[in-house]
């Protein structure tokens, strides 16, 4: 049972990380002639695939029709293969695609179909190989939206209240900004808001006049990244989130921002920075928080512990 649970548990990782890869290419490219085959279009196969994608909101495209922005950036794409592993009883193939330098970046599963109509079953083939496709939930990201959304937040640190008209607390840190007032009724934000209040509370035991507290202030507030390495504070303290323009940024009690969340199409799944560098995705499964990364050539999770 357990080994059960885990592989499923790595299914749905595996699929996370392949959507997020995905997420970054405009232009599906599909070959009006596949490898293999002797003519255009053959059974159907380009004319099928081309719908499949378009279907599931992706922007597919033949790779003699190429806009101008794809010609002046080809990366922008990623090119369909057909693999083809039929034999004389059945029909199979499996749905791959290649970036601009030739890396495969996707491969499905296979799907197969015995029907003898070769034009019905390339097309039954192609429709169980693209059931993979079809749960991953698929929406653009431009790479110049997100360094925008870098670049807006590099002068985003925990507001000033000078500048605002919050209240101050002795350690020089917005309160509204580290412990927004929520009701009741509201459990997680509450005990946010009282490990918050209880940081700032400690502070204030230090016999530290405002005005150097405010001076301390400038050298911790701007701070950005990890103030020890992500393998000691991952899913070992509370990290608090606070909006921003594109997302959050996550401080601890120091307070100092430790990593910031860009926004992304699908709920409760982020594009993580530490030090205005792009470092994998944070997501919700299950009611926990998960930072996801590529490090050393090899698929990273930690789980975090979040309060919003």
């Amino acid at each position: 049972m357990l080994k059960s649970v885990l592989s499923f548990g790595f299914v749905i990782l595996l699929n996370l990380s392949v959507q997020a890869q995905l997420d970054s290419y405009k232009y599906i490219l599909v070959p009006k002639k596949f490898e293999g085959f002797k003519y255009e279009n053959q059974f159907r196969t380009s004319t099928q695939i081309k719908f499949l994608f378009s279907q599931n909101g992706y922007t597919a495209i033949y790779e003699d029709q190429i806009p101008t922005d794809l010609a002046e950036d080809p990366c922008k794409a990623v090119r369909v293969m057909l693999i083809d592993d039929s034999s004389l009883l059945a029909t199979k193939v499996r749905l791959g695609l290649r970036d601009c330098n030739g890396a495969v970046v996707y491969e499905s599963g296979e799907g197969k179909s015995k029907t003898k109509d070769y034009e019905l079953a390339y097309r039954e083939a192609i429709d169980g190989a693209f059931k993979d496709l079809e749960e991953l939930p698929y929406s653009y990201i431009p790479p110049e939206a997100v360094l925008e959304s870098l670049a807006a937040q590099k002068d985003i640190v925990p507001a000033q209240g000078a500048a605002t008209g919050e209240t101050l607390g002795t350690a020089g840190v917005a309160q509204e900004d580290v412990a927004p007032e929520v009701s009741d009724a509201n459990p997680v934000r509450k005990e946010a808001e009282m490990a918050a209040t209880a940081a700032v509370a400690a502070a204030s035991t230090a016999s530290t006049p405002m005005d150097e507290s405010k001076d301390a202030q400038q050298d911790v507030a701007p701070v950005s990244g990890t103030a020890v390495s992500l393998e000691t504070a991952a899913g070992e303290e509370i990290w608090y989130a606070q909006e921003t323009a594109n997302g959050y940024q996550l401080v601890d009690s120091t307070p100092k921002i430790r990593m910031k969340l860009v926004k992304t199409a699908q709920k409760d799944t982020y594009i993580a920075t530490v030090d205005d560098e792009a470092m994998g995705m944070v997501y919700k499964k299950e009611g926990q928080w998960w930072h996801e990364f590529f490090k050393d050539g090899k698929t990273e999770v930690r789980p975090l512990k979040l309060k919003f």
